[in-house]
């Protein structure tokens, strides 16, 4: 199946999250995910289709560029048809090229968000909403930017310049089947490292580097009357007559924009049920 054809069957809410890049939702977990999963078959086919895409683009502009002057060259009818099909051809793999970088969401939706509900799905509460906010836009987009060096040397760099961006592209909540009441939150702090240099023979070349570094926030407030409760190294531990809260965060650190692993959230989550007992009472039973 095409990412046409995929695009063509989501409802006119999804293709609207396509289009404004976010979700702000308060369902029920199982209609949260048939809402994304669409989403995501769309985006995995979308990527594939748009590097195809972009590279068919590319030689097409170099071919029609030279087949025109060729052809115009030639003269006759049939020579203006084909330079008018090039061109026309050369249109075609544009549009659909730049319709799919329209649609493109963040790869923080496919490989963090969707995994991550997924795995908490059987621990959720199914009668009751998931509150969940997502900004699906580039992590660069130009509305993170939040500050930008002036360009400096650096070895045979003649010209530095590093952007600093804050990404805040997720927020939940959700009351588990136990009776807690989960919520976290996800921000990346990105810079952005442009570098370049002047070649031998005289040539350009930029290269760019990012540095990323994603915190991790969980809240997790828990029943006195279920669970006994210890707070994890580095953790903030407060109580009130009925509940326990515990607040942990972590910060993930790595070298390129790709999306934090699933598996740092859900540790974080899990030390701290590590940290809880069973109350005698509820041990008992």
């Amino acid at each position: 199946m095409s990412v046409i054809q995929v695009w063509r069957s989501l409802n006119a809410e999804q293709k609207q999250i396509l289009a404004d890049k976010r979700i702000d939702a308060s369902r029920p977990i199982d209609e949260l995910l048939a809402l994304m999963k669409p989403l995501a078959a769309c985006d995995t086919l979308a990527d594939k289709a748009r590097t195809k895409f972009g590279c068919s683009f590319a030689l097409a502009i170099v071919v029609t560029i030279v087949g025109v002057i060729f052809l115009l060259n030639v003269g006759g009818i049939v020579g203006g048809a084909t330079a008018l099909l090039l061109v026309a051809v050369t249109i075609a793999l544009g549009y659909f090229y730049f319709w799919m970088k329209k649609i493109d969401i963040s790869n923080n939706f496919r490989q963090f968000v969707l995994p991550v509900l997924s795995v908490f799905r059987e621990d959720i509460d199914a009668s009751k909403p998931v509150n969940l906010k997502l900004d699906l836009s580039s992590p660069t987009d130009k509305s993170k930017l939040q500050s930008e060096s002036a360009p400096y040397a650096a070895g045979v760099y003649h010209k530095v310049i590093d952007s600093m961006y804050r990404d805040p592209w997720m927020s939940a909540d959700a009351v588990l089947v136990d009776g807690s009441k989960l919520s976290w939150s996800v921000t990346d702090s990105i810079r952005e490292r442009k570098k370049t240099k002047r070649n031998p023979r005289g040539k350009y070349k930029t290269k760019t580097k990012y540095s990323k570094k994603t915190n991790l926030e969980v809240t997790l407030r828990m029943r006195k009357k279920t669970y006994d409760v210890a707070a994890p190294a580095e953790a903030e531990l407060t109580a009130d007559e009925k509940h326990s809260t515990v607040k942990v965060e972590r910060q993930v650190q790595s070298a390129s924009l790709d999306p934090v692993v699933p598996r740092a959230l859900i540790d974080l989550i899990a030390d701290v049920y590590r940290n809880a007992s069973l109350t005698k009472k509820e041990a008992g039973a």
